[in-house]
């Protein structure tokens, strides 16, 4: 018995090689706070990228699901492929995009199998109630299609966020077990990478995290063609862990703030002068959103005549765009979808920025 016994030597040395173990882990989350590679102001940037291409990804798939499908504000950390790889251990379904023109790199978008089936699923014309156990090669080729038209639609929507066109190759996807398999043969499994997180529920059938998969100096690209040239030195003059400052404030600034007090940094917009205006005094004003299918000019006596199953011819041509006005201003043009048993829009043009502050003077 006393032969199985550690001696004191050795159980201090047990004990200081557990410290240290936990020492090395608690650095490694130290060297991976998102503080430490993106300023807030990056980080806000990211979220208001994701939010606003996903958002329009989001939209193209409820209409071919046929389900009310939302996206939700993301959430921005820094982590790497063997850490993704242990929080998510189960089978799940890898979609590289590849940006081609407008911005060059790449992302991994990460969606677990139970979810991709139920689309899949959706996608084949069934309610979503009894997919499969696992993937199979219709389910994928099905999938491949939605995240083809999800991220078409979300390019369409960062080109007009960038003012720049924006085009990507069409997605690939690949089931891996994450429990087994890497996350990505071509990113290291400790190289940091800007891990973006949504929340993606389907109508009654999905309520499940959506991760993008961002390269860190990819993910500042982003962000520095997308800020004005002051706000960029600014940027390059403060260290990662601080709030960058406009060169007219010593406060630190936020993208809400961008949005709110430089319209011109927020969307890019050489040029344009907003004077004195204050945009947190009429942000809170409600205004009303109409879309117009067409118009038509009638006499009253016309008019007096209409009865049902009258016919009233409009100005618009058939697969017009439908126009979408903020009280009355045309801020959008658009066509009508079905979304389960109500009528929508579907944005397809958008006003240019300038014509839009401008109108609110």
């Amino acid at each position: 018995m006393n032969d199985e016994r550690l001696s004191q030597a050795e159980l201090d040395a047990l004990v200081q090689q557990f410290e240290s173990e936990e020492e090395n882990d608690a650095q490694a989350e130290t060297d991976l706070d998102v503080d430490h590679f993106l300023t807030p102001l990056e980080q806000d940037t990211l979220a208001e990228i994701g939010n606003i291409s996903m958002g329009s990804a989001a939209t193209a798939l409820s209409t071919v699901v046929n389900k009310k499908v939302s996206i939700t504000v993301p959430s921005i950390y820094m982590s790497t492929p063997g850490k993704l790889t242990s929080s998510y251990p189960v089978p799940c379904i890898i979609v590289n995009v590849e940006y081609l023109q407008g911005l060059q790199g790449e992302n991994i978008l990460v969606i677990r199998e139970k979810d991709a089936l139920i689309i899949g699923n959706l996608m084949l014309g069934e309610d979503g109630s009894s997919p499969p156990e696992k993937i199979d090669e219709m389910y994928l080729s099905a999938l491949t299609e939605a995240m083809n038209m999800m991220m078409g639609s979300a390019a369409t929507a960062m080109s007009d966020l960038f003012t720049n066109s924006i085009e990507i190759s069409p997605p690939t996807t690949e089931r891996r077990n994450l429990a087994t398999d890497p996350l990505s043969e071509e990113i290291p499994k400790q190289d940091p990478v800007v891990t973006v997180a949504f929340r993606m529920e389907i109508e009654g059938l999905v309520d499940s995290t959506l991760l993008q998969i961002i390269g860190v100096d990819f993910a500042k690209d982003m962000v520095e063609q997308l800020l004005p040239p002051e706000t960029k030195a600014e940027l390059q003059e403060t260290e990662p862990a601080e709030e960058p400052a406009l060169e007219s404030e010593a406060d630190s600034v936020s993208w809400e703030d961008l949005k709110r007090e430089e319209p011109q940094a927020a969307h890019s917009l050489p040029g344009l002068d907003l004077g004195n205006l204050n945009v947190d005094l009429i942000r809170d004003i409600p205004v009303r959103v109409r879309a117009v299918l067409g118009r038509t000019r009638m006499s009253i006596e016309n008019i007096l005549r209409l009865g049902p199953g009258h016919i009233m011819e409009l100005e618009s041509l058939h697969n017009e765009p439908i126009e979408i006005f903020a009280n009355d201003t045309l801020i959008a043009r658009g066509e009508v979808v079905v979304v389960g048993e109500q009528f929508g829009v579907r944005i397809t043009e958008i006003s240019t920025h300038p014509k839009r502050i401008g109108s609110i003077r």
